[in-house]
């Protein structure tokens, strides 16, 4: 990657540039050459000595076979069970496309990407993805479905709430479906809007607290698992408190997705 380096380190960590893969490769050395960050199979393991949150929803996202049948079973149908009405996945990346504007050449980050359903797309219509999980089985199946689409991204092992990007060389970040089970909502979202450069966009997409007695039901079974329902106002409230502007919201049932930018 030419220009700015999309790299985050410390002061005590130098950056040595690799063979490119994807959209770029890096190793980061501490003192004394001490815990190395390091590409291994494509992927930037940047997630240094953090630890993820084992909650059930997490531990689930590691699992072998979760990553390999997530979208093909659950993502290409969630939405329109979820919505109330016909939502195809395809609506779902027009309304993410439309957010986030022309996307060509543009850096865009998209934060818990599972398979990379947004990241492909984006790199499809020419922007340059650093796609962030902290899943490996499911930073494989990106590169594996990106391979197969015949396009790149950069792979990144990292948490959402330390996300290894500079401040503002964002020109987007994306979140589909993962802030529900992403742990510390608001951190996360803090760090969404730390990376944006000003005018940059955030696109959310999550689920809500349901309306309905039966809704409320299913979403306390589920929420031992680590898996959270706000209301939308609240969600919307948190994405304020970091500095960002909401610029559109949509909402269907418990289908909220909402488009907020980065003021200068």
């Amino acid at each position: 990657m030419t220009g700015v380096s999309p790299l985050r380190v410390d002061t005590t960590q130098t950056v040595e540039r690799a063979p490119a893969v994807g959209l770029m490769t890096a190793r980061l050395t501490g003192l004394n050459g001490q815990d190395p960050s390091v590409v291994e199979l494509g992927v930037w393991q940047a997630i240094g000595r953090r630890h993820v949150a084992r909650t059930l929803a997490q531990i689930t996202n590691v699992a072998p076979l979760v990553p390999e049948i997530y979208e093909a079973v659950w993502r290409q149908r969630s939405l329109g069970l979820l919505s109330g009405r016909p939502f195809p996945v395809s609506d779902e990346i027009d309304e993410m496309l439309e957010a986030v504007g022309d996307v060509h050449g543009a850096t865009i980050v998209d934060v818990g990407c599972s398979e990379g359903l947004y990241a492909r797309h984006l790199a499809e219509a020419g922007a340059r993805v650093i796609a962030v999980d902290h899943s490996r089985a499911f930073l494989r199946r990106v590169l594996h479905r990106c391979a197969m689409s015949g396009v790149q991204v950069a792979a990144v092992r990292a948490l959402a709430q330390h996300l290894p990007v500079v401040d503002g060389h964002a020109d987007a970040v994306v979140i589909g479906g993962s802030l529900n089970e992403i742990g510390d909502r608001r951190a996360a979202l803090a760090e969404a809007a730390r990376v944006l450069r000003p005018g940059g966009r955030l696109f959310v997409m999550s689920l809500t607290k349901a309306g309905s007695r039966v809704g409320r039901i299913l979403q306390g079974v589920v929420s031992p698992s680590g898996i959270s329902f706000p209301g939308v106002d609240q969600t919307m409230a948190e994405i304020e408190t970091t500095g960002l502007k909401i610029v559109d919201h949509r909402h269907d049932r418990v289908v909220a997705r909402v488009t907020a930018e980065r003021l200068a």
